[in-house]
C-alpha cells in the first residue's frame, strides 16, 4: 500500500510485550490492588491474634474471625487466592486489569507486607489518607493496567494490534491509515519505554506502550498512516442532546451534592474517623465519569456538526 510519499519500505513485523517486569510504574499499579487487599487481610489476622493474646476475646471467637478471613467473603484471603489461581479462565474481566500471568508470588508477597504498613501507617497519622490510597488504586487499575499488554506492528500491512484471544474482548486491531494523531508520553527518566497516544477516525483513543528500542519503527509506521487516506467513517455520538443533557444534570446534581455534604463536614468537624469522606469521594467520582462522558459525547456531536457544515 503506497500514500502521498511513495511506497513504504519493506519492514519485518515486530511484537512486544509491555508488563510489571518492564517497568516501575507498571509495576506499582500491576500490585497495588493487592498489596491493599492482602495488606488489610494481614492486618485483620494480625489484630485477631493480637486481641486473643492479650484476651480481649475467647478462642471461639478468634476461630470465627480466622474462618472469615481465611474463607469468607469477598476480602478473604481464601477470595484473593482463587482470584489470583483462576481469574485469567474464570473471569476474563478480572484477567484484563490484574494481569494475573505476569504476577510472580514474591512480588504479590512483598505487596502484602507493603500495604500492611501503608495501611497501618495511615490509620495511625490521618484515617482520611485512606481514601485517597484508595483512590491512587482505582486511578492505577484504570490508567496503567490496561497498557499491560503484548502488541505486534506489521508496517507492510499497515495494522497494529493490541492484545490477544485471551483478553478481555479479544484482540484489537488497528488500520493505520485511520489514525489521525499521536503524541508520545515518556514514562519518566528511569523507565525506557514510552506511551504512544493514538486517535483515531473512528474508534476510542488507545495508548499504546513502546520500547526505546522500537519507537523509530513505531513512528515511521504511524507517520505513515498520518499521511494516508483514512478508510473508516469518523465516529458519531452514540447519544442523543436530551440524553446529555440529563446526563450533565445527574453529573453535577452528584457534584453538587458531594461538595454539600463536604461543607457539612467541615463545620461540624465530624468526620467519624474519616468515614465521612468516602462518600464524597465516591459522589465526585460519579459525577466525573457522568460529566466526562457527556462531554465526550458532546464533542462528537460538534466535530460531526462541523464536518458536515
Amino acid at each position: 500500500m503506497g500514500d502521498a510519499y511513495g511506497p513504504m519500505m519493506a519492514t519485518d513485523p515486530i511484537a512486544w510485550t509491555f508488563g510489571p517486569h518492564n517497568s516501575w510504574l507498571s509495576r506499582i499499579a500491576t500490585y497495588a490492588p493487592y498489596g491493599i487487599g492482602g495488606g488489610l487481610g494481614l492486618l485483620g489476622v494480625l489484630s485477631g491474634v493480637t486481641l486473643a493474646a492479650l484476651g480481649v476475646f475467647d478462642g471461639s471467637a478468634l476461630a470465627v474471625a480466622l474462618v472469615f478471613a481465611l474463607v469468607g467473603g469477598p476480602a478473604s484471603l481464601l477470595y484473593w487466592w482463587a482470584l489470583v489461581r483462576y481469574g485469567s479462565n474464570g473471569s476474563k474481566w478480572f484477567a484484563q486489569y490484574a494481569v494475573t500471568s505476569q504476577l510472580t508470588k514474591r512480588g504479590v508477597a512483598i505487596a502484602t507486607v507493603v500495604g500492611a504498613i501503608i495501611i497501618a501507617t495511615s490509620i495511625a497519622i490521618v484515617p482520611e489518607l485512606l481514601a485517597l490510597l484508595f483512590a491512587v488504586v482505582v486511578l492505577s487499575l484504570v490508567l496503567v493496567s490496561p497498557l499491560a499488554t503484548a502488541v505486534d506492528l506489521e508496517p507492510d500491512e499497515w495494522r497494529l494490534t493490541l492484545g490477544d484471544d485471551a483478553q478481555f474482548g479479544g484482540k484489537l486491531i488497528v488500520n493505520l491509515e485511520n489514525v489521525i494523531s499521536i503524541r508520545r508520553l515518556p514514562l519518566g527518566p528511569l523507565s525506557s519505554w514510552r506511551v504512544v497516544v493514538v486517535r483515531r477516525v473512528y474508534g476510542s483513543t488507545l495508548f499504546v506502550p513502546v520500547p526505546d528500542r522500537h519507537i523509530e519503527t513505531v513512528d515511521q509506521a504511524l507517520e505513515r498512516g498520518l499521511a494516508a487516506t483514512p478508510t473508516a467513517e469518523p465516529k458519531t455520538p452514540g447519544t442523543t442532546r436530551p440524553m446529555r443533557i440529563v446526563l450533565a444534570t445527574i453529573g453535577t446534581g452528584f457534584l453538587v451534592i458531594a461538595v454539600g455534604f463536604g461543607v457539612l463536614v467541615i463545620r461540624t468537624e465530624t468526620t467519624n474517623g474519616g468515614r465521612a469522606v468516602y462518600p464524597v469521594v465516591l459522589l465526585v467520582l460519579f459525577a466525573v465519569i457522568m460529566l466526562g462522558y457527556a462531554g465526550y459525547e458532546s464533542w462528537l456531536a460538534h466535530r460531526t456538526a462541523v464536518s458536515d457544515g
